[in-house]
């Protein structure tokens, strides 16, 4: 489970790349082109998740893999997208080198917003729609296929909020996870990255490949924080506030009713 730090924005978004009612089953079915930087931008995903795992930076290895698949990604993207992705691929660089946030970067977040957007709507992964408010996730199903799998959060609380989602692999309880100490919790969950939503009524995904097994969302903002320059305040997070939710992924499954 990751917690703000070191290169905040491309760890929880993929960098790559009222209750709204949950939706299962791709929207569109893309090109074999289209369906390569899709699949190309799930390797992206998964080398920033891994990387974030540890709260700590980048080892050279994680470096490298996280260069290597934006390399990957920016060979097979689309002409709609080919600039966001190319513009990204510098500035992620950058910041590996410099050990700056890029979510302090404008034009970082406007590529990225627009890569998102077209992987959402594009690429035919199972697409889930929630909404978070104080202090909960609206609209998560218990139950989802396996698959891959767009998870978008429509913030429309008064507080920002944020949907980290994570793999359990014990048999622990979400609750006793998320509660500290957490110095073994890396060996227990793995991290598949976030949708932070860092506008009040914004909009932020999440995008994975998901196995068969238990995941977990939780909320990391902490209480009080309605702009970014708050959300490394010490207030209490909102996970504290009941704002987690545990989800089990099943072949064939259909999408239960929300949590």
């Amino acid at each position: 489970m990751r917690k703000l730090g070191f290169l905040v924005a491309p760890l929880t978004v993929g960098a790559l790349l009222g209750v709204v009612p949950a939706v299962a089953g791709a929207q569109t079915q893309p090109t074999p082109d289209v369906t390569a930087f899709c699949n190309a931008g799930l390797k992206v995903d998964q080398a920033f998740a891994a990387a974030g795992q540890s709260n700590k930076p980048p080892t050279k290895k994680q470096q490298q893999a996280i260069e290597q698949s934006l390399t990957q990604a920016l060979n097979v993207a689309p002409a709609e997208v080919a600039a966001d992705v190319q513009s990204i691929q510098g500035i992620i660089q950058s910041a590996l080198q410099s050990k700056q946030d890029p979510s302090e970067n404008a034009t970082f977040l406007q590529n990225l917003s627009s890569i998102n957007g077209y992987r959402y709507s594009s690429c035919g992964y199972n697409q889930v729609q929630v909404t978070g408010i104080e202090y909960e996730f609206q609209g998560l199903p218990k139950t989802l296929p396996a698959g891959k799998t767009a998870i978008q959060l429509t913030d429309t609380g008064a507080e920002l909020h944020m949907l980290d989602l994570f793999r359990i692999k014990t048999k622990d309880s979400l609750k006793k996870l998320l509660a500290p100490p957490q110095k073994d919790v890396a060996k227990k969950v793995q991290d598949l990255g976030s949708a932070d939503v860092t506008t009040l009524g914004g909009t932020a995904y999440v995008f994975a490949d998901l196995k068969p097994g238990r995941y977990g969302a939780a909320c990391f903002f902490p209480v009080g924080a309605t702009d970014p320059s708050k959300l490394n305040s010490k207030g209490a997070p909102h996970w504290k506030k009941g704002m987690y939710q545990e989800v089990k992924v099943q072949a064939g499954a259909t999408t239960s009713s929300p949590g």
